[in-house]
This record gives structure tokens, sequence and C-alpha cells, in this order.
């Protein structure tokens, strides 16, 4: 096990062109994040963000934030500083953000990260969100020693990054279609299955909400916006609240200020990406953007 486990760090050293340590310190990561938010809808097609100034790209909302990532177990944890949306009367405040890495989500080695969290928004509280992100430019940027100058950019992850799912959205004459390039973090078009005590349109205050098995995109629920043929919608249906499925994606494009905490327990490279406590899920055909 530990050798297919250390085997996963490799690949990922191969993807970004170092060589792959066969033990690393774990170690507590922390840092500073700006990003973006989109919504869209159930048929794909990004809201109009009314809060932000016209005039402006309103279907991308600038956001930010701090991050905490554990190593050793894969687990982190993040806030959002609160920002206007809809014209709510309030902010949305994100509270009790929490992730895990899952590895390809089926057993296997991979780079996505199941995240959970509750939403306040204009006098709604305890909206359920979950999603699942794609941490390849975060995790090679570790691996290649990125991150030691306390920084991590779109620049450096071109090589490896994943592309937000919501990239290749139509918006409208003047922006035309969404287009952000490969980021540290990115949201995926995987949704989740409902996590216990939870399930559709019976969901608020449940956290988490989201949970394996990882469940695709179908026909039934293509982006109609997006450039190409066959593209899932960005981000996973949430399942209880004002925006019933709706989808929320954020994706990180920056991480600033990252800090670095050793611990004094040796384990074994990228030991995280490897879901070994998943090898019974029914595995389902990985989808690829078009």
């Amino acid at each position: 096990m530990t050798m297919k486990k250390n085997l996963v760090g490799a690949a990922i050293a191969a993807a970004v062109g170092v060589a792959a340590p066969q033990a690393a310190m774990a170690d507590i990561i922390t840092a500073d994040w700006d990003g973006l938010f989109t919504m869209l809808d159930s048929t794909g097609a990004a809201l109009d963000n009314g809060s932000l100034p016209k005039g402006t790209n309103r279907f991308q909302t600038p956001v930010n934030g701090t991050i905490q990532f554990d190593t050793d177990t894969g687990t982190g944890s993040a806030t959002l500083v609160p920002f206007d949306f809809f014209n709510g009367s309030l902010p949305a405040e994100a509270v009790g953000i929490e992730f895990q890495a899952i590895g390809d989500g089926m057993g296997g080695e991979g780079s996505l990260v199941l995240g959970n969290m509750l939403f306040n928004w204009n006098g709604n509280t305890g909206i359920p969100v979950s999603i699942v992100l794609d941490a390849a430019g975060f995790f090679g940027g570790m691996q290649a020693g990125l991150i030691g100058d306390g920084d991590l950019t779109q620049a450096e992850v071109a090589g490896f990054g994943a592309t937000p799912a919501s990239d290749g959205t139509y918006t409208n004459g003047t922006y035309g279609y969404l287009g952000v390039g490969p980021v540290p973090i990115a949201t995926t078009e995987w949704n989740t299955s409902f996590a216990p005590g939870c399930s559709l349109g019976d969901c608020e205050g449940v956290s988490p909400s989201g949970a394996l098995p990882l469940v695709e995109d179908t026909d039934a629920n293509l982006n109609e916006f997006a450039q190409g043929d066959g593209v899932g919608i960005g981000g996973n249906p949430m399942a209880d609240g004002p925006f019933q499925g709706f989808n929320a994606n954020f994706d990180i494009t920056a991480m600033t200020n990252i800090q670095v905490t050793p611990s004094a327990i040796p384990v074994p490279a990228a030991v995280w990406l490897f879901g070994s406590g998943l090898l019974g899920l029914v595995g389902v055909a990985r989808r690829r953007k078009a």
C-alpha cells in the first residue's frame, strides 16, 4: 500500500518535472486566497450579480479568504470574506467550510477535494453547499516547491493546474464566454451524493450535505450555454434553500502569504492523494472537459 501511495506523488512530480521524494514531513499549510465566485442555474446559465457595479463583469464575483490544509490527513478548512450577492439585504456569508482530499473520488490517485459549507444570505440561514474541487495546481505547486516564496499564481500552475468547469460558459454579447484558464484550485463538474440527514428540499442546516460516491452530469443536465458538446454544468446542484438546483462555483486564482508549519511526524509523500478508504465505491468513468 505504501508503494502505491508513493507512486501518486511520483505521478504528480512527473507532471511538473521534479523528482518525487519517497517520504515527506507532514505540514500544516495556511494561506490567503483570492478567487472568483460564479453561480450557474440548472441549465448552466451564469447569473448576473446585480450587486456589482454596472459596466463590470457581474458574472464572476471577486472573493477572498483564508485556507488551511493538513498534508498528513488531507483535510482542510477555509474562511470566506462575506460578499454582496444578488442585491441581498446582507452580504452572503459562508460558515463551516471544510475540505477532504479524495484522490480521484473512486479509490485511485488524483487531485480531487470534497468541500462542504453552509451559507447565510438575505435572511436565509444554513443553505447547504457541497462542491468537488480539483486542486492539481495547489498539490503540484507543493510538489514542485513553488510555494516556498509564499505565493502561488496562475502563471506558476499554467502547465498543470485545473481549468474551472465554468470556463467556456456564454454570458452575453459584452463579455462573451467565461475564460479564466488553469488555477491553483478549480471547481469541477462532478456532483456529490446526499450525505446522511440530507435529501432534496430537506437539507437546511445540514453539513456535510454532500458525500461520496461522486455522480457525473448526464444528458439531462448538460450546460446549454457552453462551447462544444457534452459539457456538464460546473458545480454541484444545491439541495435546499432559495437557489435549490443552482450550482455554486468557487475558483481560487491565487494564494498569498503561504506559511508552512512542519510536523515532527514523517509521512509517505502525498499519501492523502490515494483514497485507500474508498476502494469499495462503485466507479464511474471520469468526465473530461470538452
